[in-house]
């Protein structure tokens, strides 16, 4: 499968394309200002058939309305949260909807997944060292939810946990937050696990 990561530029883009090509997957990697191993976001959404969306919270709403004609049809992750810093703390400046609410309203076609929220960029960066976490998956297409459930699976120690439908985002989106803060006070890189699954 040919996975794209718009807004694949960044320090969360990088190490999600490496953590996915080590375990046998094609990436693309997209960006506003493609060169050398970088397409165009609207390429990089046109020949993906999976596509991660990888960009600032701010700007998500208006890719996914450049881009929607691209993603129709396809599973669109959104791995963005709404990350606001205050006196230098990370906090969270949460709307009425998630951000993977306005992915979906602003791309109707897109087969929109929340998840990924937990997983840091450095913790990504370090392709070597397992991810020893959970990934928290929402959505209301559930086969996309399975399938970007077993790629999850692939790249993580644990487990992919379906936390329901798309609108929970709301709640699971803020998570980065917390463990932004957690991570600084205990200069780590910790993520999430859910305990007592069957």
């Amino acid at each position: 499968m040919r996975i794209g990561i718009v807004g694949g530029s960044g320090d969360f883009g990088r190490g999600l394309a490496e953590r996915l090509r080590r375990v046998g997957e094609e990436v693309l990697l997209g960006s506003r200002t493609p060169h050398d191993d970088l397409v165009s976001n609207q390429e990089c959404a046109e020949e993906a058939e999976l596509v991660f969306l990888s960009v600032p919270p701010g700007g998500v709403e208006d890719m996914c309305s450049s881009l929607a004609q691209n993603l129709e049809g396809k599973i669109t992750v959104s791995v963005a949260s709404p990350i606001v810093f205050v006196e230098g703390q990370p906090g969270a400046a949460v709307g009425e909807l998630s951000l993977a609410e306005l992915a979906q309203r602003a791309a109707p076609g897109a087969r929109v997944v929340a998840g990924f929220h937990t997983i840091s960029a450095k913790a990504l960066a370090r392709a070597d060292d397992p991810l020893d976490e959970d990934v928290l998956l929402c959505g209301d297409d559930e086969e996309a939810k399975a399938v970007v459930a077993e790629l999850a699976e692939r790249i993580v120690e644990g487990r992919a946990v379906d936390a329901g439908r798309l609108q929970v985002a709301r709640w699971v989106e803020p998570i980065t937050a917390v463990l932004l803060n957690v991570n600084r006070g205990y200069k780590a890189n910790a993520g999430v696990r859910i305990t007592g699954l069957p």
